[in-house]
């Protein structure tokens, strides 16, 4: 159990950095050649964000959200982390769950990012995956703490980059959100999961 809440503990702090750097992928960075390059620009422009706004203000969660906007493909992974609802969702369905999915992001991540508190990453290395997918792989740097390994993909589409998944400690956060939509689904099917994301309280 103490295993268990330990890794749960790190994951938050891992996932909170994380979104700081999901969020600052902006068309500039986007549109980099090199992915190394785009992970340490970004990192570095989210670190000056939270310095010059306040926590919990409108203005920092007004900028966050519009950067995330920017900064994630966020169509693709809506439909990833629905994985086999999504083909038999009606056209209805599919509009719904989106603009739920979309908020439902904006919110809690922009959320998360209250509790940063100076952590910062190393980028170690870059691979290519396909043609499309980029890994590159960092470490986070946490004081008196072991550093904790991050994997994140980068994807090229159209002339710009976006990170669609990071893997921390080797488990993909897109695949855990996809498990975790999974047992609502289970439970209360697609008309429930968007009821639940719609909630002021959604799922975290």
């Amino acid at each position: 159990m103490f295993t268990e809440i330990w890794r749960e503990c790190v994951m938050r702090r891992v996932l909170i950095l994380g979104t700081v750097i999901l969020l600052t992928v902006t068309s500039a960075f986007a549109k980099a050649t090199n992915p190394s390059d785009l992970i340490k620009g970004v990192t570095e422009q989210a670190i000056t964000i939270l310095q010059n706004t306040q926590p919990y203000s409108d203005e920092r969660k007004q900028q966050l959200q519009q950067l995330f906007r920017t900064s994630m493909d966020l169509p693709f992974v809506g439909r990833f982390v629905m994985g086999r609802y999504w083909r038999t969702m009606s056209p209805e369905q599919k509009a719904a769950y989106t603009e739920a999915f979309d908020r439902y992001v904006l919110t809690v991540y922009a959320g998360r990012l209250n509790e940063y508190s100076g952590e910062s990453i190393q980028v170690t290395e870059s691979r290519k995956v396909d043609e499309q997918d980029t890994i590159v792989g960092s470490q986070l740097m946490r004081q008196n703490k072991a550093p904790v390994s991050l994997e994140w993909r980068v994807r090229q589409n159209g002339g710009e980059a976006k990170v669609i998944d990071v893997a921390v400690e080797g488990v993909s956060m897109a695949l855990t959100q996809r498990q975790e939509f999974a047992s609502i689904l289970q439970r209360e099917g697609v008309d429930g999961l968007i009821k639940q994301l719609k909630n002021p309280n959604p799922p975290r």
